[in-house]
């Protein structure tokens, strides 16, 4: 699946929502409220608070009434209460966005392993839903052109399958979901996403198409974009082909370096020289540590927050490069945190999770609560983001997001070698 096409998706959901309220800045902070909020009874509530206050109207205003709809769905789904989350999901005016917000909470059912059975169903449902209205004209809501819907349809089938695959694996029917694997990847399984290129090889493999599986996973691995997932697969593959068997971890680390290598000669041409802003801030324990106090250190900023998913994610790759580069300053500036509770939020979450962090907290600006300070001195439009800094103090490389462990990894190893190789 087209990670540009899974982009797609998401933006056709807001299309009416920000067409309508770009301007209404109160009105979307409420909604941003409603999607946090876990109790569906609350959430019934503030959207039909949401409806009144700003005269929302069930025609003009309908995309956005339709994703008030889906926070409520998905605070129903929380709860277990599946005919009303049913009831509002088909509540929706336009088509799209019921399936959209279907196929969002067999996601979320996936991602927390509960009720895999549920999660089938709802992306079979997602599926045969989405299929009864794809050629249908009338479904095109008012505002979109033609083009435009039938683009936006025919990205939407990819997603979909690739949720369905994703289910069908859990629950064991790996028949199945290698047919909607192979159609969400459609032909081309190097766009593919990570966790869907990993499951794909799984997926070849227990359908008796190791060599194929070996041949994908041996490409990831070479050009750095593997997942730990992959890179396990790959060594039970290995072992299976080779005589050697104690010779994977030095095969492994050689294609490993050769990615490096070239991604050095890479980096260096993206190399920036920019005077890292100051900053003090308090770690978990409240005491206060200055970024100027580090120079002589090469020192690694990573923006994150404990609702980021992709951040989260990232950290198992985080902590190898920490106890891999004990000579590097590593600062993790938890920003965009709701200030209510959130010291001890970020140190249960990282706590419970054992992870070797200094933990710097990132604190809302007095004339303006919702920008944060550092996040907005070094320009950070989305987390996670990593900046990396040399022992100058001067800022030299910019990493925006989360592939997969490897792909960071590699990624981090290389700009510090440059950095190490420039003292």
């Amino acid at each position: 699946m087209n990670k540009i096409k899974v982009l797609i998706v998401c933006i056709v959901l807001s299309l009416g929502y920000s067409a309508y309220s770009q301007n209404n800045e109160a009105m979307i902070e409420q909604i941003k409220m409603m999607g946090k909020e876990k109790n569906p009874d609350k959430s019934l509530k503030m959207m039909k608070k949401i409806i009144k206050t700003y005269r929302l109207n069930h025609e003009k205003d309908a995309e956005t009434i339709d994703m008030l709809k889906g926070n409520l769905a998905m605070s129903y789904l929380e709860e277990g209460r599946d005919k009303e989350f049913e009831k509002t999901i088909f509540s929706m005016k336009n088509k799209f966005n019921q399936t959209s917000y279907l196929n969002m909470a067999a996601a979320n059912l996936l991602s927390k392993k509960t009720d895999l059975g549920k999660a089938e169903k709802l992306a079979e449902k997602t599926l045969d839903l989405y299929l009864s209205f794809k050629d249908d004209p009338s479904a095109k809501p008012k505002g979109y052109s033609e083009a435009d819907w039938k683009r936006f349809m025919n990205f939407a089938y990819f997603p979909y399958c690739d949720t369905y695959a994703s289910a069908l694996y859990a629950t064991g029917k790996n028949k199945e979901a290698l047919e909607y694997q192979e159609k969400a990847l459609n032909g081309s399984w190097e766009n593919g996403m990570s966790s869907s290129i990993e499951r794909y090889a799984n997926l070849l493999a227990l359908n008796g198409q190791e060599e194929k599986a070996y041949s994908i996973l041996l490409k990831m691995a070479e050009t750095g974009k593997s997942t730990e997932g992959m890179n396990k697969l790959l060594k039970e593959l290995y072992l299976k082909k080779e005589s050697e068997k104690s010779g994977f971890d030095g095969f492994l680390s050689d294609l490993q370096t050769n990615v490096v290598s070239t991604l050095k000669k890479e980096l260096m041409k993206k190399m920036q020289d920019i005077e890292a802003p100051d900053f003090s801030l308090r770690d978990l324990d409240g005491n206060i540590v200055f970024l100027s106090d580090l120079k002589g250190k090469i020192v690694v900023l990573d923006f994150w927050a404990t609702w980021c998913a992709p951040c989260k994610a990232s950290f198992p790759a985080m902590k190898k490069a920490v106890e891999k580069h004990p000579e590097v300053k590593f600062l993790f500036i938890a920003t965009q945190e709701n200030q209510e509770g959130a010291v001890e939020r970020v140190k249960k979450f990282i706590d419970q999770n054992q992870y070797p962090f200094k933990v710097l907290m990132d604190e809302p600006k007095k004339d303006d609560a919702r920008v944060f300070q550092v996040l907005s001195d070094y320009k950070v439009d989305g987390i996670p983001t990593k900046i990396i800094i040399d022992a100058t103090g001067r800022q030299r490389f910019v990493s925006v997001g989360f592939s997969s462990d490897t792909e960071l990894i590699n990624e981090l190893e290389a700009m510090i070698q440059i950095l190490q190789e420039q003292k």
